[in-house]
């Protein structure tokens, strides 16, 4: 498949070396940051773009990938919608409700097929985890969690790449665009949530609006409780998803906070726990965890397979770290 790519940063290396893997190739490339954009061309060989050349790459594509900075794509996403070329949007979709309503409006107006790239809900071993919970071997859920830390953007003073998520014109907050991640695993494993208390805290003095330390507790719909812990503020990274039910209980553990290193799950009839061993790495191997959802999204694109991660998911976690923005502000039980 031909590609455009709107954004050239660090991710945008792993969304090419996808597209070429699965067979195809970059076409053209855009980028504001010009150094940044003619190494990526360079690595690709694909054409530098201006933005009066967008249109005309666009078109010729069969799919585009933005990963722009989520302020900066309502245009960029037009362009795409308008010609009826499916999208590929990174995370998180907007920083404002406004913004995410102007993104489904444009949805619909152009019968657009979007998917949004929450890489990590089609790893392997979270795959596995989420086979073990809809098949019912788990039972309900009883108590649902998700601990991530490790050290972050601006831990002990240590100076801020070069990115969009720590430029104070741009950055949204660990919040909205890294929790979205945690929102998207946990509703997949145990659904929606009735009620929510959240508390956030920034450490770095600099960057206010940047948080970096996240806690909140649920009620799941259906019943049970839920809960997040996350942080960027820790001098040992740690991972671990777990699903406690009514039948059996399991574990998805790496010893960093983006690492999937071991799945343990025992239930109620097995006399012993099972474990299963991956190497699924997105510190050494980001871009073995881009590839598969660059799979996906080909395989629905040319056999009409529904999209797992599309739109309405991304809309749906921008409104839940939304609510607990609010929550902790607040200082206040939200009702969901």
């Amino acid at each position: 498949m031909n590609v455009t790519m709107i954004g050239a940063g660090d991710i945008a290396y792993s969304h090419g070396r996808a597209v070429v893997k699965l067979g195809g190739r970059v076409i053209g490339a855009y980028d504001v940051y010009k150094p940044g954009l003619e190494r990526y061309c360079a690595e690709f060989g694909c054409a530098a773009l201006t933005y009066e050349q967008l249109d005309e790459y666009i078109a010729r594509s069969d799919y585009v990938v933005v990963c722009t900075p989520p302020t900066k794509r309502l245009d960029y996403v037009e362009k795409v919608l308008s010609a009826h070329v499916p999208l590929y949007m990174e995370k998180p979709v907007a920083v404002t409700l406004e913004d995410a309503a102007r993104l489904k409006e444009m949805e619909q107006k152009y019968s657009g097929k979007i998917i949004v790239g929450f890489a990590h809900r089609y790893r392997p071993a979270f795959q596995k985890l989420y086979e073990l919970v809809s098949s019912g071997a788990l039972g309900d859920p009883v108590n649902v969690f998700d601990h991530r830390v490790g050290p972050g953007f601006g831990f002990r003073g240590s100076p801020f790449s070069a990115s969009w998520r720590t430029d104070p014109k741009l950055a949204c907050g660990f919040t909205v665009e890294s929790i979205s991640h945690e929102w998207n695993l946990l509703t997949a494993l145990c659904g929606e949530f009735e009620t929510m208390a959240a508390n956030i805290w920034c450490t770095i003095d600099s960057l206010p609006q940047y948080d970096t330390n996240f806690t909140a507790t649920m009620k799941i719909k259906k019943g049970g409780i839920a809960s997040i812990t996350a942080s960027w503020s820790s001098d040992l990274g740690s991972n671990l998803k777990g699903y406690i039910g009514t039948k059996g209980t399991a574990f998805l553990s790496g010893k960093d906070m983006f690492e999937f290193d071991q799945l343990t799950y025992k239930t109620e009839d097995m006399d012993h726990p099972v474990t299963i061993t991956y190497n699924d790495s997105y510190k050494f191997n980001q871009d073995g965890v881009i590839f598969p959802i660059h799979q996906h999204f080909q395989d629905c694109l040319q056999n009409g397979t529904p999209i797992c991660t599309p739109l309405d998911e991304g809309i749906k976690v921008l409104k839940l770290s939304l609510k607990a923005l609010e929550s902790s502000r607040e200082h206040k039980e939200i009702i969901l």
